[in-house]
């Protein structure tokens, strides 16, 4: 699921993209806009007079982590692909209406799709990023992991000490 997205926004993507994170989905919008799913976060471009950003790009980075859902709203030949993260407020959005507040293309978090196999395309790109978000909760015990290895190494250096893990008075005193 790699097409190409205009060349402002393959530009700018290059900008963005850290050293070692891969592309895995690059889909294009109806105007200007693009989804990217990497190995590490979900990244919405924008540029162009349909997306509100006539001279510059709008670029929305959400790590895995940080997606509360995704979803496609489709209906009969036009619709949008919506990621939604904790603390916004989605709203219902039309592809017709050039409202700002209701239009996907100029939402940060939207992408304007038009004909059925596009929003095949945007159903699949969502389950990539439900199971990349899947996988990213299982490693959110490995801080809990990294503090219970240090927490043991500081307890074996303790004990290992010339004092035999005996707990020192405080040399400060309480004014």
């Amino acid at each position: 699921m790699i097409e190409l997205l205009p060349s402002k926004l393959e530009n700018e993507l290059s900008l963005l993209l850290a050293p070692r994170e891969e592309v895995f989905v690059k889909l294009r919008g109806t105007y200007s806009e693009g989804l990217v799913c990497t190995s590490t976060r979900v990244i919405i471009l924008k540029s162009g007079f349909m997306t509100g950003q006539l001279f510059g790009t709008n670029t929305f980075p959400l790590p895995y982590a940080n997606v509360a859902g995704v979803q496609v709203t489709f209906h009969l030949i036009t619709g949008y692909f919506e990621v939604s993260a904790g603390g916004m407020q989605n709203t219902d959005k039309s592809f017709w209406n050039r409202d700002k507040r209701l239009d996907p293309a100029k939402a940060p978090n939207c992408v304007s799709i038009a004909g059925p196999n596009r929003a095949s395309s945007f159903r699949r790109a969502c389950t990539f990023i439900l199971q990349h978000r899947a996988q990213g909760s299982d490693a959110i015990s490995a801080p809990d992991d990294q503090l219970n290895a240090l927490a043991r190494i500081i307890h074996e250096h303790i004990a290992s000490s010339p004092f035999g893990g005996a707990i020192l008075p405080s040399t400060s005193t309480a004014a």
